[in-house]
Formats: structure tokens, sequence, C-alpha cells
């Protein structure tokens, strides 16, 4: 065990962060100037998302603004080898989050009494150590000693070091299941001080539930919810799902002439030492982990998304619309409504297809202002645009279809949102209340023959079946024509879940 006694230079959230306008976020000063060293990018992630993650901060942003201020500040801008390595600390770190702060809190006495920025120091180091084979262990302990000086002294440093030795020193055994047993409150671990630890301590759970939980870094009340829901082999597969790196995915722009050969070409781009990539959707191609090729038919991969000939999207949200069937709305003359468009993902997606795509609303200033941009890059004709909240539309009646993908708890996309880990239990209720306001209103904008595609990205019967079930017994007008949910065994999809819906007459 090593003391943490003195309780020098401890920040609080406030001072280390301060949300501003605009999805900026103002970093201390003391950690912008870290040097631009992957770990220290990943560190300054990290504390950005503490303290601006209820102002609405994710991980992608948070990432996104220190790599973008550090490229400004470095002479010739940052390699990308160091980025992608940033982005590997920065989400693995957030990913295994509860699972580092258990293997810390058996090395560290009262770790509450150190400041949260070198706690978030020593996660990242202990994730580069019992995560990642490929940096050489003498280098992540230089690295975080040398961080942890500059930011608090020799003190402070001399606990990282010992702390990452005993780390080092538990080998093999943190890689078992049953470590993780024994008392302990990691979710409160990466509290801001000791008040607030005492609203964080975890749920009660039997012996091998809480393994579980601490094993893959979820939040205790999900290994409950998954298995009263599902049953326990179904939970014990998606929660190895919700910790495994998520595969990527292209889509292919069908509107181009070269769109078959171009999707034919992905698919030979077979790695030496991985799995072989996977048809999703009707236009899609997944990679696994590190295996997404830098170039296809003799183009950079980069060119090729800069020219449009590809987009990059999750898996599942193309193989959602596949399996929905939503390919009946092209070529009939049916205008389609993207209800909670986004960021314009699925719209586009229909357009690239001869979709009829109308009108895009969103309550979203920010993601909505995006979708021009992707239609540019696409070479597609843009649709209306508005900013509008689903559960109050803008639109009196519809003849055609309505997307409506829309806001969840996010639980099936926990690998690549690992920050949603952090939600609380009691937002369940609340998307489910708004899923609901949305449902209702934008059936009540049905014409006769019109449907609407409701669709989440989560693994929740409340916002899922239940939620279907509710409207189609508030609605009795409706039928339903496809119900669709990722296989729970499936080993790299993310989960999702889609039924499509139809007004009779």
């Amino acid at each position: 065990m090593i003391g943490t006694t003195r309780k020098a230079g401890r920040d609080t959230a406030a001072q280390v962060f301060a949300a501003e306008g605009s999805g900026h976020f103002t970093e201390s000063r003391r950690l912008r100037q870290l040097p631009p060293a992957a770990p220290a990018l990943a560190l300054r992630a990290l504390c950005l998302l503490d303290g601006a993650f209820s102002a609405g901060c994710t991980i992608q942003a948070a990432l996104q603004q220190v790599l973008e201020d550090t490229a400004r500040r470095q002479e010739g801008g940052l390699a990308e080898r160091d980025r992608h390595l940033a982005a590997e600390l920065a989400y693995g770190t957030l990913r295994m989050e509860n699972r580092l702060a258990f293997v810390l809190g058996k090395v560290l006495r009262q770790p509450l009494k150190l400041p949260l920025p070198l706690r978030r120091l020593l996660a990242v180091a202990a994730y580069g150590l019992l995560f990642l084979d490929r940096l050489p262990a003498h280098a992540v302990l230089h690295t975080a000693v040398d961080l942890a000086r500059q930011l608090y002294g020799s003190g402070l440093a001399r606990v990282v070091n010992g702390s990452l030795r005993s780390v080092q020193r538990l080998g093999d055994a943190v890689q078992a299941p049953d470590f993780y047993a024994g008392p302990a409150d990691e979710e409160m671990f990466f509290a801001e001080d000791a008040a607030a630890a005492r609203k964080l301590r975890g749920l009660p759970l039997p012996e091998e539930e809480l393994r579980l939980a601490r094993f893959h870094a979820v939040p205790r009340w999900l290994v409950v919810l998954w298995q009263q829901a599902y049953g326990d082999e179904a939970c014990r597969a998606l929660l190895a799902r919700s910790g495994a790196r998520p595969w990527q995915a292209l889509r292919v722009n069908a509107s181009r002439p070269q769109a078959g050969a171009l999707k034919q070409a992905l698919l030979a781009c077979v790695p030496a030492d991985g799995p072989a990539p996977q048809a999703v959707g009707r236009w899609g191609v997944a990679f696994a982990p590190g295996q997404t090729p830098a170039a296809v038919q003799g183009e950079p991969l980069a060119r090729l998304l800069e020219q449009g000939a590809l987009s990059q999207q999750a898996a599942a949200s193309q193989e959602v619309m596949a399996a929905l069937g939503l390919e009946d709305w092209l070529g009939r003359g049916r205008p389609v409504w993207d209800a909670c468009a986004g960021y314009g993902g699925k719209s586009v997606q229909l357009l690239e297809q001869g979709g009829d795509v109308r009108l895009c609303t969103d309550r979203s200033f920010s993601r909505l202002r995006q979708v021009p941009g992707h239609c540019r890059r696409l070479g597609l004709v843009l649709p209306h645009l508005a900013l509008a909240d689903a559960s109050r539309p803008p639109v009196s009646r519809w003849q055609g279809g309505i997307i409506a993908d829309v806001p969840c708890s996010g639980l099936g996309v926990l690998a690549r949102r690992p920050d949603l880990r952090r939600r609380p239990r009691t937002a369940l209720a609340g998307h489910a209340e708004l899923q609901r306001a949305i449902l209702k209103a934008l059936a009540a904008r049905l014409e006769p023959g019109a449907e609407l595609a409701y669709i989440t990205c989560t693994l929740h019967p409340l916002e899922n079946e239940q939620a279907v079930d509710w409207l189609l017994a508030e609605d009795s007008g409706l039928e339903r024509l496809v119900q669709w949910q990722t296989p729970h065994d499936h080993p790299w999809l993310e989960g999702m879940f889609a039924a499509r819906l139809r007004r009779r007459g």
C-alpha cells in the first residue's frame, strides 16, 4: 500500500475547468503547459471531461479540443501516431474506468486525498501497463512520473512511481474476474472530494454480480438491469461487448459510378493477422480494431473520405437501416423526414441510395449545422433544415416516411461512447419519457399509409420494446411491420433496436 497523506496542490473541478458557450471549455494553464506527449493529451482530455461533463462535454469533444489546441501551438502540428495513441489512452482509460479504480484502490491508501488530475494520470498509466502490450512498461512509468513531477513536484511524483510499480507487481492476477472480489467502492475513486464520493456509493450487489461489474467496468446498476431484462447468459455477452474496442465501419457512397467496385475492394482488404472485414447493411464494410486499410485501390483512405467516395458510420447504424427494410422507401416518390437528424448520418445514407429526403430537423443546432457540409462532400442535394424538437414537430401532417433516431441512454454503444458509463440510472426515466412524447407526436402526423421508423442505440426494454408496445396500445390505427434488435451474442456489432410502424388506411 502506498501512503497518500499529503494534500498538496489539490485542484477542484471548478478550478480546473469552467464551461463556456459554443461547446468550448476552458482548460487550466497548468495542464495546457504539459508537453504534447500522448499520455499528457489523454490526461488533459479526461480532466476536461471531469470539469465539463455536466455541461454536455463528451470524451470525443474533449479530445478534439485538446488535439486542436495542441496542434495550433506545436510547430509542425501533431504526429498522426501521437493522435492515435492519445485517443486509445483516453477512450481506453474511460472504458476501463471502474476496473482501473478498483486496481488502483488496491495499492493506494486514502486516494481521495490525491488531486483528481493525479488520480486520472495514474489511471492513464495503469491502462497503458495493463492493456497496451505495445507500450514498454519502463516508458509508461517514466512518462507518468515526469508528468506528475511537472504538475505537483517530486513528493507526489514518488507516490505515482510507487503506486504504478505496485500495479506491475500484481501481474496477471488483474486479468482474472476473481481478482475483483472483496470490499471496495470503485465508483467513488474519481470523486472530486470525500463529500462528492459519498453520493457515488455503489449499489450493494451479490459477490458474483459485483465481480462482473468491476471486471467489465460498468456501473453496478447496469448488471442488474441487463440480468433482469435479458437473463444471465445474455448479460455476460453484453458486458463483454461493452468493453471491447469497437470495429470501425465505412459506408460507400452509392451515388458514385464505381460504388460497387469500391465496396468489393474494401472487402478484399483482408489483413494477414486478423479477422476479415465484414459487409454491413447494403453499402457498408466493417473492420476489426486497427485493421482499417490506409489505402484502397491505390488511393489513400483519407482522400477517399475527403472526396466523398466513403464516409465513416458505425456498423450497427448501417445495419439497422437494412434490417428495417427502408430500401422500400426508395424510388417510390415517398418523401422522408428525419425528425431527429443529428449530424445527418441516416439522411445522407438514404440520399446516396436515391431516397427523397425532404426535411431534417433536430433540437441541436451544433449537430444540424454539419448536415450541409456532409451533403457538399458527398455531392448530394441538401434537404430543408429546421431547428425543432421532435416532441413538438413543426409539421402538421406527413405522407411518406419519418425516421426517429431518438435521444436515448446509449447503453448499446458503451464501447464507442465510454463517457455514457458515468450517467446515473435516474437518467433512464427521463429518456423514456421524452421518447414516448416523440413517438406520440410523430405518430399523430402520419397520414394513412405513412410509416415511422423508431430507432435507438440502447439495450433497455423500457426505451425499446415497451415504448413501441405503449404506442400501439395508445394508437390503434398503427401496425407494426418490423421489429429488430442486434443479437445479444453478436461479437462486435453495437447494440441497437428499431421498429417500423405504419398508419392503417
